[in-house]
This record gives structure tokens, sequence and C-alpha cells, in this order.
């Protein structure tokens, strides 16, 4: 099947949940569940509303800053855990104990560390490389692809961090804002909110994918 094909497909099926999803709220709940029409009817006043605005911006920052921060420590504890197999058992149940995105970073990057090929590493020591050099020439790079994929991971998690957050804690940010419309019956403000979100992750998921292509062909050829 070819691009266009597949991407026709999927504008079929996005079409057809839509219509669905129309034709049954009108039929069952027409005051209380948002219907695709009057979703898109909100969506210029959504973008327009300063609340809105203020909160998505202050959620998105801190999903962004979220994901430094797991990239950059995911990474590092990989690392460890993939190269030193009792570092690796003394660690693997706390990491895997805390659901957040530095999870699938860290436990990819610790897979990507463990797969190193042992002619690269035996190669970088007969040339009497120091275990840092190792490591940040040979281990990391080979990691990198898995890096990626924990990243691609990672960005629904930090997604659902922030706005779990947002919901318990009412701190100013997309997730309350969806909350306080839910509750006040507008809901259909709420689901612009939501697709504003998935806008968002899609397209950083977009751009670690076009990373992938750019920047690790013999990879994405694999």
């Amino acid at each position: 099947m070819s691009r266009g094909q597949v991407a026709a497909l999927r504008v079929a099926a996005g079409v057809a949940i839509l219509a669905a999803w129309q034709i049954c709220a009108t039929a069952f709940a027409p005051n209380y569940i948002p219907r695709p029409s009057r979703t898109a009817a909100q969506i210029p006043s959504v973008l327009s509303n300063p609340q809105f605005l203020s909160g998505t911006a202050s959620t998105l920052l801190a999903v962004i800053e979220g994901l430094i921060i797991a990239v950059l420590a995911g990474t590092v504890i990989g690392l460890v855990m993939g190269r030193l197999r009792d570092v690796d058992r003394a660690l693997r149940l706390y990491v895997n104990s805390f659901y957040e995105a530095a999870l699938p970073i860290t436990f990819n990057v610790a897979e990507g560390g463990r797969s190193v090929s042992a002619g690269y590493v035996d190669v970088a020591r007969a040339y009497r490389a120091p275990w840092w050099r190792v490591w940040t020439s040979v281990a990391l790079p080979a990691s990198l692809p898995y890096l990626l994929g924990g990243i691609d991971l990672a960005i629904g998690r930090a997604l659902i961090g922030a706005v779990v957050a947002e919901f318990i804690a009412a701190l100013n940010g997309a997730g309350y804002y969806i909350l306080f419309n839910v509750r006040s019956f507008h809901q259909d403000d709420a689901v612009v909110a939501v697709c504003v979100l998935i806008a968002f992750v899609l397209a950083l998921r977009g751009l670690v994918n076009l990373a992938v292509r750019r920047g690790l062909p013999w990879y994405q050829a694999a």
C-alpha cells in the first residue's frame, strides 16, 4: 500500500469516527456530550482566550522542562545501568517504581548500553582508551537510537504528568482549564484544549521521527 493510500485510509477512518461521534451524541445526549460541530465552532473563541493561552503556555513549558530533565537524568542513569550490571540490579526496582517521563528513557538507554558490540569495546580498549572515552564515544552513540525511542515514549508521559498535577493541585495550566470547563458544562471548550495538547504531542513526536530519519538513516532502514 502506498503512502497516499495509507493517508487516504486514515482520513476516511477519521471522518467515519467524527460522523459516528456526531450522530451518537446528537441522538442520545445532545446537552451533555460535546459534538464535533459545536467543538469546531468553539475553536476561534478558545484559541483567543487569554486564560487558555496563558495556561497552555505554562503547561507546555513545564512539559518541555520536564523532558529536558528526563533526557539528561535518564541518559546518565540508563547508561550506567546498561554498562554496570550490579548498578542495574541495585537501581532497576527503584527506577521502575517511578511512573514518569524518565522511565522509558532510562530503560531504553540501558538496553542500548547493554547491546553495544563487544568488538567495538575491545578495539577502544586495545587503543588504551580510558573508560569514560569508551562510554562517551562508543556506548553513548550506540545507545542513541534507543534514546530517541525513549524520548518518543516519554513525550506523552510528560504531558500526562503535567496535566494530572494541574488537576490535583488546581495549578494554572491547560489541565485546570480543561477541568474547569468540564465541571461548568463547557465540554466543547475542554475538547478544543485537549486537541491542542494532542497536536503538541504529535508535533514533538514528529520532530523525533524526523531526527531519526535525517540523523540515523541506517537505523531507520534497519
